[in-house]
């Protein structure tokens, strides 16, 4: 018995060093297979304007194996999102969320702004405290829950066409979520147009050619449908190639003009005008000189995309800097540990691609996040 003491008709246990359990009881794969793990649909499906006040119901249906007392459900959204907060306690307020169980399960809803894996750390948790759910039975989730009076859950205010709630469940309360299979996305899309811009650049040089970007804005800023109009141009300053009227495609929320030209040094301003003359924007005034050695360049050098911390795909995320911002320079910086070989590589070749000498610089990075 190593050094254990020995009295008269007794033995003191334990008399070696405690030796610690190996580590061996955690599984490595998820607990179960995600087919396994249920289904989920949000009702109605969309789309809604942004920023808009919805009713929302989130319907999970329970999988193979239920979900065990104490068993969890996780509605996740992304870091990158203003929607309203979710709240319990006060049905007539906004962002009132209502949990229920179809067999009367008692459950416990709360609100995380960070308890799961970047970049869907925003967490809404909803835990089985008494009782169960079998296989088919649901959890009902009413974002903005009309019956007592609240006017809607707040959305987020800016567009997203793949906007998600994404869906986790632990069924068998071990600890272990599992991405339930077929995750629903739904649209948040601009509203009605609110303003409008005029971007021109910031300097150019007598006899060199220089473009007018129009776009029209939400409340949010949002780019928002022209609807096909027809818009009268006026300039002043020294200035000539610019036509006296344009029309914007239908469905398209941008134009640019291109082939002015500055015809001496002076202050260009254009002014974008309806059909009867109202003014509705006026550009930035852009100063023509000789050229002075140093370029005024507009650009945006650290966002991110939906591909790390972000929101949308880094093509859309470029296609709007070129086409709606008309910036002339872009960078993406995602975060140093969600740089993968496979996304770096990618992330150059979607670059290289939109890459223009002359119009739009394009250069692909990281964050350091040591």
């Amino acid at each position: 018995m190593g050094n254990a003491e020995m009295i008269v008709g007794t033995q003191i246990f334990p008399a070696d060093e405690p030796v610690r359990a190996r580590a061996n009881w955690v599984p490595g794969p998820p607990s179960i297979a995600p087919e396994l793990a249920g289904s989920v649909t949000i009702d109605p499906p969309g789309p809604f304007p942004a920023g808009s006040m919805q009713t929302l119901t989130l319907t999970y249906v329970a999988g193979r194996y239920g979900v065990d007392d104490t068993g969890t459900v996780r509605v996740c959204f992304r870091f990158a999102t203003d929607q309203g907060q979710p709240q319990f306690t006060d049905p007539a307020a906004d962002n009132f969320v209502s949990v229920t169980a179809s067999n009367g399960a008692v459950l416990d809803a709360r609100f995380d702004y960070k308890l799961n894996v970047r970049p869907f750390d925003r967490t809404l948790v909803i835990r089985v405290v008494k009782g169960y759910l079998r296989e088919g039975e649901t959890i009902t989730v009413r974002f903005g829950d009309p019956a007592g009076g609240c006017a809607g859950y707040r959305l987020q205010t800016f567009a997203d066409p793949f906007h998600e709630f994404q869906v986790l469940v632990d069924p068998i309360a071990c600890g272990h979520y599992v991405r339930v299979p077929g995750q629903p996305t739904f649209a948040i899309v601009a509203g009605p147009v609110a303003g409008y811009a005029c971007v021109l650049p910031t300097r150019t040089a007598p006899g060199t050619g220089f473009a007018l970007g129009i776009r029209a804005e939400d409340r949010w800023g949002n780019p928002a449908d022209m609807g096909g109009r027809m818009f009268r141009l006026l300039g002043s300053g020294p200035l000539v190639n610019l036509p006296e009227a344009v029309r914007v495609p239908e469905g398209a929320s941008a134009l640019r003009v291109e082939g002015l030209e500055a015809t001496g040094d002076g202050t260009i301003r254009i002014t974008l005008a309806d059909s009867e003359g109202t003014a509705l924007a006026v550009s930035n005034p852009l100063i023509a000189a000789p050229f002075d050695g140093h370029l005024r360049l507009w650009g945006d050098l650290h966002a991110q995309s939906g591909e790390t911390i972000g929101s949308g795909s880094a093509h859309d995320y470029l296609v709007f800097a070129r086409d709606v911002a008309f910036l002339d320079a872009v960078g993406h910086q995602g975060n140093d540990f969600q740089i993968t070989g496979d996304f770096w590589s990618a992330l150059n070749d979607l670059m290289g691609g939109f890459n223009t000498p002359g119009r739009f610089l394009t250069v692909p990075g990281y964050e350091w996040s040591g």
